[in-house]
């Protein structure tokens, strides 16, 4: 027995042998004693052994353990069974090799590097010559790498002429079944990839927060339909999700004989008029299991070059999706807040939030991080935007405006909404022609260009400070896209130069 114990049961012997020296002898009386001595004995030593520890600041957190995961830990043993839960994340995008879709794509990564997006974020580039695709490898060593070990460029096959014309948005559902194929190898699958989410986004979106497949707890703004809103608001088996777009039932109204020729009975057919105007016309970011995306995905590619024989214009590729996944039985939660894009639309994209917020910080860059939470989830700059004179386009942009010697763009002042109730076209002919603006769209026109212009600034500025020698990153910002800000000076018509 440790010398404490002994003296503890000395003391106690004592003291009960004071009151009955008779009662202390009998035997059961003392074995009782001796095992109740023992047991605190054994108490005080775990206690002071073991609790400290539980306590201790070296121990992981759940929310350290998940960062450990999504950098390749190889350390799992710590990790709790809602962490285990959380499935892999697969963020895809479909390109061509040219300059103006790099400098897309980079942005893209570094905004989704910006807010932390978990998992693997992975360019889909179709088509590269030889020298473009070293050429891109290069960059993404040297480059995008720096960003996140997670970020990755798959390369595929031209698929723009599989049906006899020129049709380049083929490269986006062959070159998603490509990746699939070859770089997940989803045919050789196995339950995590059946179990993982995979989503679709285009090229020209910049993330404003995370996207990930649980939206509990988000304010996501979910479009009506008669199924009414899915009761665990999460993608899942059977529930993919996607981002609300104004096409309606347009796919439907296409020559549906011919694009099932080969399934006559197929589901798509049978669909209801609501399901074919609230559940199916969605686009990126498209979002599934792996299950799901797979049996999508398989039926898309099979199914456009018939639609986009019936169909050959914009957005057809987007018919196909549509049409895919309702030959498949897969309605989609269609969300109105996923992106943001065109100014003037009245519902369907997630401009309620941005008029919800203060005048005073719609041009706020510096603390939007702090408001992701009440933010779209993506900002899809495929349109042009203006207010007076101020203006961001991506096809005004020079494809090389991240070399070290370009200057930055002007950044507006932060007042410009209540500046402006007209705009003026930097092409427009005649130029100066001054368009009126509503107040209600000029406060989002001033979101669009305050928000792309620091960001582009932002995502430039990092660039040039990771890639220019010393002494040679031009950070001025002075780059306008007209001769003069001023509105009653429109000397010199439009500014064919770019930078």
């Amino acid at each position: 027995m440790p010398q404490p114990a002994r003296q503890q049961v000395r003391r106690v012997v004592a003291g009960h042998s004071r009151q009955s020296k008779k009662q202390f002898f009998r035997p059961e009386t003392f074995f009782v004693l001796l095992i109740f001595v023992i047991v605190i004995a054994w108490l005080s030593v775990f206690l002071g052994i073991y609790l400290p520890a539980a306590n201790n600041n070296t121990t992981t957190s759940a929310e350290d353990t998940h960062h450990q995961l999504l950098k390749g830990s190889a350390d799992n043993s710590a990790v709790s069974a809602s962490e285990e839960d959380f499935p892999d994340h697969y963020l895809t995008f479909s390109t061509s090799c040219s300059a103006s879709q790099n400098w897309q794509s980079f942005m893209l990564f570094f905004f989704a590097h910006k807010v932390n997006q978990p998992g693997d974020v992975i360019r889909i580039a179709s088509g590269c010559s030889d020298e473009q695709k070293q050429k891109l490898e290069d960059f993404h060593e040297s480059v995008i790498k720096k960003l996140s070990p997670n970020f990755h460029v798959h390369f595929t096959p031209d698929f723009t002429k599989i049906s006899g014309d020129n049709y380049k948005y083929y490269n986006k559902p062959f070159g998603v079944r490509h990746f699939m194929t070859h770089w997940l190898k989803y045919d050789e699958s196995n339950d995590r990839l059946k179990n993982s989410i995979i989503m679709i986004l285009d090229p020209d979106m910049i993330l404003l927060r995370p996207l990930t497949y649980d939206f509990t707890s988000s304010n996501v703004m979910i479009h009506r339909s008669e199924r009414g809103p899915p009761k665990v608001k999460k993608v899942m088996h059977g529930q993919p999700w996607a981002s609300l777009y104004a096409f309606g039932d347009g796919p439907f109204k296409q020559d549906l004989n011919y694009v099932f020729s080969n399934h006559t009975d197929s589901p798509a057919l049978k669909a209801t008029d609501d399901e074919r105007r609230n559940n199916y016309p969605g686009g990126p970011p498209y979002m599934a299991t792996g299950k799901d995306m797979w049996s999508i995905v398989s039926a898309w590619t099979e199914l456009v070059p018939n639609v986009h024989h019936v169909y050959k214009h914009l957005l057809g590729e987007m018919y196909g999706w549509s049409l895919g996944a309702a030959h498949v039985g897969l309605p989609h939660t269609l969300a109105e807040s996923f992106m943001i894009s065109a100014t003037q639309i009245g519902r369907g994209e997630g401009w309620q939030l941005i008029d919800a917020l203060k005048d005073d910080e719609v041009c706020e860059y510096s603390v939007m991080k702090e408001y992701e939470d009440k933010l779209p989830y993506t900002m899809h700059f495929c349109q042009n935007y203006w207010l007076g004179k101020w203006f961001i386009g991506k096809y005004r942009l020079d494809s090389d405006f991240l070399k070290c010697d370009k200057t930055l763009l002007m950044e507006p002042p932060k007042d410009i909404a209540k500046q402006f109730d007209f705009y003026i076209k930097p092409g427009g002919k005649p130029y100066g022609v001054k368009e009126p603006v509503r107040p209600e769209v000029a406060k989002r026109e001033a979101f669009m260009i305050c928000q792309l212009i620091s960001r582009f600034n932002d995502a430039a500025a990092w660039f040039k400070d990771t890639t220019c020698e010393e002494g040679t990153a031009n950070h001025e910002k002075s780059f306008i896209f007209h001769h003069s800000l001023d509105p009653d000076n429109n000397d010199g018509d439009e500014k064919k130069a770019k930078w």
